[in-house]
């Protein structure tokens, strides 16, 4: 019985992660509807999500071990990234050929681009970012790097994996925020430190290999995103590049806005010798809102992300030592766009935890 339970649950914890298609298929809706309906996707998304993660009660429940060790080696939890790989392709090519649609208003232009650029930054990067932890699986760094090209952010295993997890709450780290700093300020000293960091990185990597400098991987990721807007713009044209960009950009800040607000204010101490302590679950922002998790794949237990990187998303535990977030991650996305709202909320929850 007790084992009945076990496959039970794992069948269910698989099927709930395939809600995350909900992203790409109202993306899809939107590519064909126009006026006011051209917006039912992005309301959803922004406004109705926050408010359901509201209502519903976090669940901070763990996988036994047993659960672990089944989940940890079904290769569905895989394959369910891999589908989103293709889903993801498919709305770029649907973009690319509805934007273009005749007498389209600039409205629903902008909708379109709007939502592309949600699935861009929510489901490319996300995704991305799952399997570009795992580095000793070739298929999974294929898929990384496919779908981190189509979000223009190729760079982004080598300076999370390198960077961000080694120097996180640390003022090496571009990617964890001060209290007080400004999202837009340091979304662009994020994305945009973080990508000649990356060449620090690969370049050192070379070096100690005694290899040529021009192998270094970043000429291969800085071109990528120039050779796609260009096929975009010699197959589907001027406006569809540009709005592609632009969604792009859009999508990029969403990834910002996570790494905003998921180490905002957490810093770890330095000691004695110069060196920072070890990273603990304090470090990390959490929550367990359900719609967050599975939506994300489980990046809202972040705490447990930083303590071991590859660990399968299916497996995160939610940590009672780590401080928790007001709100789930899609309402914190929000409130990083207002930083009027955003800086007041988490002084008081700072505060709360004893921190600044």
């Amino acid at each position: 019985v007790h084992q009945l339970k076990i496959d039970t649950s794992r069948q269910m914890g698989k099927l709930k992660y395939i809600v995350s298609y909900l992203i790409p298929l109202l993306a899809i809706l939107t590519f064909y509807v126009t006026g006011l309906h051209a917006y039912i996707g992005l309301f959803f998304l922004y406004i109705g999500i926050p408010i359901i993660e509201y209502l519903i009660p976090p669940n901070t429940y763990n996988l036994e071990r047993a659960e672990k060790e089944l989940a940890k080696e079904d290769l569905g939890f895989d394959l369910v990234l891999y589908v989103l790989v293709i889903l993801q392709l498919v709305v770029i090519y649907l973009f690319c050929i509805k934007i273009n649609d005749a007498n389209l208003a600039l409205s629903d232009i902008i909708a379109r681009t709007a939502m592309l650029g949600t699935v861009l930054g929510s489901i490319g990067i996300n995704v991305g970012h799952e399997l570009g932890h795992k580095t000793n699986h070739v298929i999974k760094q294929i898929f990384a790097q496919v779908i981190l090209t189509t979000s223009f952010q190729n760079h982004f295993i080598t300076y999370h994996n390198g960077g961000h997890h080694k120097d996180v709450g640390t003022p090496k780290d571009l990617s964890s925020a001060r209290e007080g700093d400004n999202f837009y300020l340091f979304a662009v000293r994020s994305q945009i430190g973080g990508y000649f960091k990356t060449w620090g990185l690969e370049s050192g990597k070379l070096q100690a290999l005694g290899k040529s400098p021009l192998l270094n991987p970043m000429i291969i990721y800085s071109l990528l995103p120039i050779i796609l807007t260009g096929a975009i713009f010699f197959f589907a044209g001027q406006l569809a590049a540009v709005c592609y960009v632009i969604g792009a950009m859009y999508g990029i800040s969403i990834l910002e806005s996570q790494n905003y607000y998921s180490h905002y204010g957490l810093r770890r101490k330095q000691l004695d010798n110069g060196r920072y302590e070890r990273v603990k679950p304090h470090h990390s922002w959490n929550s367990d809102h359900i719609l967050g998790r599975i939506m994300l794949f489980e990046l809202t237990r972040h705490s447990d992300h930083h303590h071991m990187g590859a660990k399968e998303y299916q497996i995160l535990d939610s940590k009672s030592d780590s401080p928790k977030l007001p709100f789930g991650y899609p309402a914190m996305q929000l409130l990083a766009y207002f930083p009027f709202l955003f800086k007041p909320i988490m002084k008081r929850h700072l505060r709360s935890y004893g921190i600044g």
